[in-house]
């Protein structure tokens, strides 16, 4: 058969006397167009949406107030076989008599209504399966004892002071919120629900947990931050499925023993409490790890770790290594070298030893930083008095330094102030933005060497900078924290073997663990990521890329980074093995060489070619600008991501973004240059262009269809993800740029304006036609408004018309799947999280909300698994349906059961009716893939023939049978093979 597309003939039609009811819920003018078939959301977003079943009849509604709204509710009585209905906004202080008398209802959502109490008569609902009545001032519940089939009750954000003991008649009730309330104390009733899956008391007043919360035999997740809580209870064998546990925000000094029984805990969050973290690495340890180093430091002596890291950054040839040198008590070298890689030297203040980094300033380095740009820091950043003041360069230090450590202190030195006895650093104009708390002016020379009244203004300075290093080094977060005694043994014995190895085999610090008392694999591992962190060693032990089995030297390892990326290439940019072999060829082995250009690859420095073993380190390529028909791609979709601010826009985002974007470079052009990259999607072609002089980049696509909209989306995505790595403390802040849209006159040369996305998203929300934006003509200097249609600037020439039906989605993802055989021999070599981003991206570009990683879904088993790969949110916004996707060369039984059982049995806590298993299968007999891979499923229906007739896509059924009961859902197999051409 044919392959279907979502179309309106596919969408089933609501049936005529139903639209004026329709148009007068959703309070729409006779001016505005309502569909008539599938979802519909009003084009404001406001007024609501609705659903219809295969009989044309109205099955789901959402209804929000537009401005002054007066919605006639008796018109909710016709809406006789409605199953889903969701109000929020109204201000009506109490629930509309007419929504009890619709029996069929199984989905109830009052939102934010101001309403007090929820009347006697809501148990007239008796099919109700779930409970929405967040963000109201309700205090206290009805008997509800005749919802029999309630499964889930959200009550959060209301005025509950106690915890309704009513809900203890709901003995099927699988999910219970009560977040952000007022409750001080739960029952121990609640060990009625045994059905429980997910507990939310979050946001409360509890200072306890009843012991019967861990005797709940089914609970999954359990949310209990921002409380008062001051112990956790004894936890017992019979909590075998409870996998998310989150005490954050709490008053707790010590964990049990027993926690230790938890066997499937997949996240547990303990951060915020009264607790001995030894670092803030720890809280990005596995949950067991966490558990076993919090127990190892209750039940041994510890005593705090005391040493710090000073990161000396700065431009190349200001003096920092002559700086450190006289920091250390060392004459002033006037011969002294460029820093090459990274030293590190340490000394003492006080009680505190400080860990001193001296970095390469040559910017082709600049990028690497990374590795070692960290929070826990204190920053000395060095200028040089003898050069102009630059707030460009201040502020890109600035800004690199608080990417990556948003509150570490910086000390501000300025050198070669013999030369220059009058230059005033700015401190006023950075100290309101960033941590800069103080500033030292000094020269490295030696004191001998420079004249009287010279050494009378700066002679003490270094003596002033160690002393601001010993003011600054005891208040950086952690440095009191608290190891235990063996574990400070273990870093002496590592610290020691540095000295004389470069690389550390892993049974010998296996050995010294042993030795000091640190047993068991968790509390060794646990160990390792901190001395990492602290910057004792280099170590990745969970890394399954790097597959790295030693612990290194930094300085081996950095020195190595830095001897690729500034060694010139034979093809700019491009490095055989063979060269990078030529280039390490002292001091590293071939394997050791294969690790450090992964290394390079997971920080995205690089990245391999599909068609060759070649590495390509974009920030070595050529800055020259190709030449290239601008016209041709100025027709399109055109975007600026304007960085508004000096500084904002670092050197290393465009190579980032070559590295993430390389799989849809457009082959038929040079490619890439060290500022930009040619782009192709289907029909559109892409050129995106860094302009650091004017802190912006430039995009430019050749059309306005949904090829394009697919590009900008990926660029878009992973532009937001480069920011939001370097903002690691909080991926809430701003990101640092403003999209804009940019419009061109009428010769597509110059532009004549910018428009941010946001309020044309805006207005298309609010279904305007034209926004008025002001332009100005270069030509004639003239300033005008002018209307520009918002569908032309967004690239819809129509609205996407969405169906969240078995069959709609199928068929969405199997043609969004198909697409992506474009770029078969590109993820022939990508892994499972490349090609579901790809997946996400194209199907947000269609129109769906896409969540991904959510932690709602809870892990099988192995490392790098356990989170939900994508969640699809419906138009009430709610979980519609789970993706779960895997890589396969083979019917591996084992891995494929794990990613079922993942599916089936932990992440849909929801009650989606029907969820996706896609497979990626990368074979050449693709029809014996499909024979072996369709048995290991009970009652598999092949179902490939309805939905296409392409030979690399299948697609199949299975049923569920939940907890035995009449219930159930149907899981969607679909394998699509990137294995052979299509």
């Amino acid at each position: 058969m044919p392959n279907k597309s979502n179309t309106k003939e596919d969408l089933p039609k609501i049936k005529n006397d139903l639209l004026p009811l329709v148009r007068d819920l959703l309070q729409l003018s006779d001016s505005v167009k309502v569909f008539d078939y599938g979802h519909h959301r009003s084009p404001n977003d406001k007024g609501g949406a609705f659903s219809v079943n295969d009989k044309g009849e109205l099955t789901s509604l959402v209804l929000k107030p537009i401005e002054e709204s007066n919605v006639d509710w008796k018109l909710i009585l016709k809406c006789k076989y409605l199953q889903a209905l969701h109000l929020e906004g109204f201000n009506l202080g109490h629930v509309p008599e007419e929504v009890l008398t619709i029996t069929e209802l199984t989905n109830l959502r009052l939102i934010n209504l101001q309403i007090k109490e929820i009347p006697e008569n809501i148990c007239n609902l008796t099919s109700l399966e779930s409970l929405d009545v967040s963000n109201n001032e309700i205090f206290e519940l009805p008997n509800l004892i005749n919802l029999k089939n309630l499964k889930g009750l959200t009550l959060g954000k209301n005025k509950f002071s106690i915890f309704p003991k009513v809900i203890f008649n709901l003995v099927n009730l699988r999910q219970l919120n009560l977040n952000t309330n007022c409750i001080e104390l739960i029952p121990s009733d609640i060990a009625y629900l045994k059905n429980l899956t997910v507990l939310d008391v979050s946001f409360n007043r509890l200072s306890a947990l009843p012991t019967e919360v861990f005797e709940l035999k089914k609970l999954i997740i359990l949310e209990a931050n921002h409380n008062s809580i001051n112990f956790i209870p004894e936890v017992t064998k019979s909590n075998a499925m409870l996998e998310f546990l989150n005490f954050s925000n709490n008053r707790i000094e010590k964990l049990p023993d027993s926690l230790l029984k938890l066997e499937s805990l997949f996240m547990f969050d303990i951060e915020d409490n009264s607790l001995p973290i030894p670092d803030l690495s720890f809280h990005d340890l596995e949950p067991s790890e966490k558990i076993q180093t919090l127990l190892a430091i209750q039940n041994s002596k510890s005593s705090p770790l005391k040493q710090a890291k000073v990161l000396v950054v700065g431009d190349e040839r200001v003096g920092k290594t002559s700086i450190i040198n006289r920091m250390l008590g060392n004459q002033h070298n006037e011969n002294q070298t460029s820093t090459q890689g990274i030293d590190i030297s340490s000394l003492d203040f006080n009680e505190y030893k400080a860990h001193i980094w001296d970095f390469a300033g040559q910017e082709l380095t600049h990028q690497t930083h990374q590795f070692f740009l960290t929070e826990r820091s204190l920053y000395i950043y060095v200028i040089d008095a003898q050069k102009e003041d630059n707030q460009a360069r201040d502020l890109h230090w600035f800004n690199t330094i608080k990417s990556y450590s948003e509150n570490s202190p910086i000390i501000v030195v300025v050198n070669h102030c013999d030369q220059n006895l009058n230059y005033q650093f700015d401190l006023q104009r950075y100290q309101n933005t960033f941590q800069v708390v103080d500033v030292i002016y000094t020269s490295a020379c030696n004191l001998n060497s420079l004249s009287e009244d010279v050494k009378h203004k700066i002679g003490d300075s270094i003596d002033k900078l160690n002393q601001s290093i010993s003011r600054q080094i005891p208040k950086l977060p952690g440095i009191e924290r608290q190891i235990p005694e063996s574990w400070h043994i273990v870093k002496s014995a590592m610290e020691t073997f540095k000295e004389t190895h470069n690389v550390i085999e892993k049974n010998i610090y296996e050995n010294e663990c042993q030795k000091a008392g640190v047993l068991g694999s968790p509390l060794q591992t646990a160990l390792l990521k901190i001395l990492n962190s602290i910057g004792t060693v280099i170590a990745y032990p969970n890394d399954f890329r790097l597959k790295l089995t030693q612990i290194l030297k930094p300085e081996w390892v950095t020195n190595a980074v830095y001897k690729i990326v500034r060694s010139p290439a034979k093809n700019p940019g491009l490095y055989t093995e063979e060269a990078i072999s030529e280039i390490l060829k002292e001091g590293y082995s071939h394997p050791q060489q294969q690790w450090l250009i992964d290394l390079l690859i997971k920080f995205e420095l690089g990245f391999r070619l599909s068609s060759s073993s070649d590495l390509l380190i974009p920030m070595r390529l050529p800055s020259v600008m190709p030449e290239f028909d601008k016209m041709r791609y100025k027709q399109g979709l055109n975007i600026r991501f304007n960085y508004h601010r000096v500084g904002l826009l670092k050197s290393n985002v465009l190579p980032q973004l070559i590295v993430r974007m390389h799989s849809y470079v457009d082959e038929n052009t040079t490619k890439y240059w060290r500022h930009g990259l040619f782009l192709a999607h289907g029909e559109c072609q892409g050129v995106i262009i860094s302009d650091e002089p004017n802190q912006c980049i430039d995009v430019y696509l050749s059309t306005r269809d949904e090829d394009a909209r697919a590009l900008l989306q990926w660029l878009r995505s992973n532009l937001k993800k480069i920011e939001h790595s370097q903002i690691q403390a909080n991926e809430n802040n701003a990101l640092p740029y403003k999209e804009e849209i940019t419009i061109y006159g009428n010769n597509f040369i110059t532009p004549i304006g910018y428009v941010a996305y946001e309020k044309v998203e805006r207005a298309h929300k609010k279904g305007k036609k034209t926004i008025e934006v002001e332009v100005n003509y270069p030509e004639t200097g003239e300033v005008d408004d002018i209307d520009v249609e918002v569908a032309q600037l967004l690239g819809l020439y129509k609205t996407p018309e969405l169906s969240y039906s078995i069959q709609s989605l199928s068929h969405v993802i199997i043609n969004v799947l198909l697409r992506l055989t474009d770029f078969r021999s590109k993820i022939m070599n990508e892994k499972e999280d490349d090609i579901n981003d790809r997946l996400r991206e194209s199907l947000i570009s269609s129109g769906y909300s896409i969540k991904d990683q959510s932690r709602g879904g809870f892990s099988g088993s192995g490392v790098g698994v356990g989170e939900r790969d994508l969640v699809m949110m419906n138009q009430f916004g709610q979980q519609a349906t789970l993706i779960e996707a895997m890589c396969l060369n083979s019917v591996v039984k084992k891995t494929i059961k794990t990613h079922y059982d993942k599916l089936i049995n932990n992440y849909n806590t929801q009650g989606n009716p029907f969820d996706f298993l896609i497979t990626y299968a990368k074979v050449n007999n693709f029809d014996s893939f499909w024979d072996k891979y369709q048995k290991n499923f009970d009652g598999f229906r092949d179902l490939t023939r309805m939905y296409t007739d392409k030979s690399v896509l299948k697609v199949g059924h299975n049923y569920v049978d939940m907890d035995g009961s009449t219930e159930g859902r149907i899981i969607v197999h679909i394998v699509i093979n990137f294995g052979v051409k299509p």
